[in-house]
């Protein structure tokens, strides 16, 4: 390597895997939020009356949250299988197991972290803004363990391994 500081960047996280992949699941995570935000703005812009997204009904938003939902859990499935765990090939079928366990976690991480610990931390007087954080590290280690050790593990030999 030059020296320079993107090749001991790289030299770094090629000689440290488990750190590498945790900066993979961080870069998948902020691509993740940008889509959800994208798609549920773009969806508020374009239904509301006045296309802004402060102009939406609060109907619209639950619909442009809910869509934002699946859209962004199947691209995260996506990013999180090809580039954080690196998972290649497999049976349509187990493929599908993936998805369902993965969308099922998401599920679970969301009634239970965004829904149940928000209102736990928000009824012991904790402020928003340490609520939300709170609930955004618990969401994020959540995921990447059930992620890393459920969906993803390497404990089960795919088939048809090829891309």
């Amino acid at each position: 390597m030059d020296g320079t500081k993107p090749s001991r960047i790289a030299a770094f996280l090629h000689a440290h895997p488990r750190e590498c992949e945790l900066v993979r699941y961080a870069i998948a995570g902020g691509l993740t939020t940008l889509l959800s935000l994208a798609v549920s703005s773009l969806f508020c812009i374009i239904v509301s009356a006045d296309h802004t997204v402060d102009g939406a009904t609060v109907a619209q938003l639950n619909i442009a949250r809910g869509l934002s939902w699946v859209i962004s859990v199947l691209f995260a499935f996506w990013i999180n299988r090809r580039m954080v765990f690196q998972r290649r090939g497999g049976t349509a079928g187990h493929i599908i197991k993936e998805l369902g366990q993965f969308a099922l976690s998401r599920a679970v991480s969301g009634v239970v972290f965004e829904f149940g610990l928000l209102n736990l931390l928000a009824f012991l007087g904790v402020g928003n803004m340490m609520n939300m954080i709170i609930v955004l590290v618990f969401v994020a280690v959540f995921n990447y363990v059930v992620s890393k050790f459920w969906i993803f593990s390497k404990n089960e030999p795919e088939e048809n391994e090829r891309d």
